[in-house]
């Protein structure tokens, strides 16, 4: 019931904001395609992974952004042979950000985004000569991030939605090591 009502009261509230707004909301989701970059390489492989996506345009030029991702990179670490099992290791991370876009002309924008990016060791335990598996995660820790970019506009239906090609580079905080990624984006977004 609790869950209801939040949600009935987030879309009364955009609803209520876009009729307000000189330009609309947008809402939408994008495929990714994630390269790691400095240290981060020693441990990860490239991945691919989901974000959910808004912005809220104040001008035509500046709008702020919400986003928040999910992403699944293969591990450099070796697969293990333990009693007949063999274990597997990926790293999974979940973002969630707020920032700027500037619409630089109508097709081309660049865009500051920071955060948080939780992220967490994930091992996948199977029995070798089966495929019956386990499943064996740490906790997500969470990390600083800031990412900058750029991108590219297709306006597919005047007013209703866009296609988006961007590109992002996300520099995230570690203990030991950075865990920087260089993003490819396409997206698909929607105007309420």
């Amino acid at each position: 019931m609790k869950q209801l009502a939040i949600n009935t009261f987030l879309i009364i509230l955009l609803l209520t904001l876009n009729t307000i707004a000189q330009s609309p909301i947008r809402i939408g989701g994008s495929f990714n395609v994630i390269f790691p970059s400095g240290d981060y390489t020693q441990l990860a492989k490239s991945g691919v992974g989901g974000t959910f996506e808004s912005d809220y345009a104040f001008t035509p030029e500046f709008s702020i952004i919400f986003s928040s991702s999910y992403s699944d990179l293969t591990s450099k670490i070796p697969q293990i042979g333990i009693d007949g099992k063999a274990v597997d290791f990926s790293i999974k991370t979940f973002d969630a950000l707020l920032g700027g876009r500037y619409n630089i002309n109508y097709s081309l924008f660049a865009l500051a985004k920071t955060g948080v990016s939780y992220l967490k060791l994930h091992a996948n335990i199977y029995d070798a000569p089966s495929s019956s598996n386990d499943n064996v995660s740490s906790d997500y820790e969470p990390y600083f991030t800031i990412g900058f970019g750029g991108g590219y506009k297709y306006n597919l239906a005047k007013e209703k939605s866009d296609f988006e090609l961007s590109a992002i580079y996300n520099y995230v905080s570690g203990d030991i090591i950075n865990f920087n990624t260089f993003l490819l984006k396409a997206s698909l977004m929607v105007y309420l």
